[in-house]
């Protein structure tokens, strides 16, 4: 996809996430549905101009994701959607999102400052997590855990922009989901007794674990079929060259 492709596909995905969850806001059970049905379109056409190792990845990601969810949402009750369900468009979204990521982190001008760029995600996270620890009534402390977990992944993981990229994204996407009431963090994590803001500081360090396990996954499948799989076992996935630098 080139530069332009990746730019459209970025305003794209975040007119129709925006659109998606305004309407979502006080929509009916059968428009929650409509919505979800757009959402797939949306991630299958764009998964149709991608790369079938893309596409993978993507998918695998998807995977992951969405157990992930279940197991918030569903089971754990770390959060809840609006209508205590996992909507429809949540998988596709979780989908888009990555694809999104993906190529945006590729993007020769954000590749060529891609040092800065981390630094100041990372220094933009650091005073979130702080400042989720001073707010009243409770400290933030599952911000610190997965402030945490995005310090190691940009510290040690292979895709420090990949992370910073989905961590800024992520952030977006939280404040305005949350803002609207589409969903929303329990105060104290069940079980855990662990504080948390609403949304939590740090929240997009999320998405590089699941990129990291979603690679593990991917490079665990080539090793059962490795003539098959042994083009795409080198890059452990499909992230474009110049977010791999």
């Amino acid at each position: 996809m080139s530069t332009h492709g990746t730019l459209a596909l970025l305003a794209g995905f975040t007119a129709a996430g925006a659109a998606i969850l305004a309407l979502d806001a006080a929509a009916p059970v059968t428009v929650h549905a409509l919505l979800g049905v757009a959402m797939w379109a949306f991630l299958a056409a764009a998964l149709a101009l991608q790369p079938a190792p893309v596409r993978r990845q993507v998918l695998v990601l998807m995977c992951v994701a969405t157990a992930l969810e279940v197991i918030g949402s569903l089971v754990w009750r770390a959060y809840t959607y609006r209508l205590d369900d996992l909507p429809l468009y949540v998988p596709a979204g979780h989908g888009l999102f990555y694809l999104v990521a993906l190529r945006t982190a590729a993007l020769p001008l954000l590749a060529r400052h891609a040092r800065p760029i981390v630094l100041a995600v990372t220094a933009g996270a650091t005073v979130w997590m702080v400042a989720g620890l001073v707010r009243p009534p409770l400290p933030d402390l599952l911000g610190l855990v997965v402030w945490a977990v995005f310090i190691r992944f940009v510290v040690r993981g292979r895709y420090p922009l990949l992370y910073a990229v989905s961590f800024v994204m992520t952030a977006g996407l939280e404040f305005y989901g949350t803002g609207l009431g589409i969903w929303a963090w329990s105060p104290v994590l069940p079980g855990l007794m662990l504080p948390a803001g609403n949304p939590p500081a740090c929240i997009g360090a999320g998405y590089a674990a699941m990129d990291a396990l979603t690679r593990r996954i991917i490079g665990a499948l080539d090793a059962r079929a490795p003539r098959r799989g042994s083009a795409r076992a080198e890059a452990g996935g499909a992230l474009p060259a110049e977010a791999s630098s």
